[in-house]
């Protein structure tokens, strides 16, 4: 019994000595992989669009369109004789 205890002892602190902190681990022997992160879809797609670089390219200007020239539907329409 005595030596069971013992035993049950020693296993116990071995294995808390394997989930503790080392103490004295320098900071250089810690691996850290990301250095430089890696651009995404959408923003690797902007980064690569084509850069404006002809003066009719940097003052194009946004194209208006009239949409007065489009009439609009009526958004309901009374049906005679459709009763209740």
């Amino acid at each position: 019994m005595k030596f069971s205890a013992i035993a049950i002892t020693i296993a116990s602190i071995a294995s808390v000595d394997a989930f503790a902190p080392a103490f004295g681990v320098k900071s250089e022997l810690v691996c850290l992989s990301a250095k430089h992160v890696q651009n995404k879809a959408a923003r690797k797609a902007a980064h690569n669009r084509p850069k404006k670089s002809r003066p009719s390219d940097i003052n194009r200007t946004r194209k208006v369109y009239a949409f007065e020239s489009m009439p609009k539907p009526p958004e309901i329409t009374e049906v005679e004789g459709s009763g209740n």
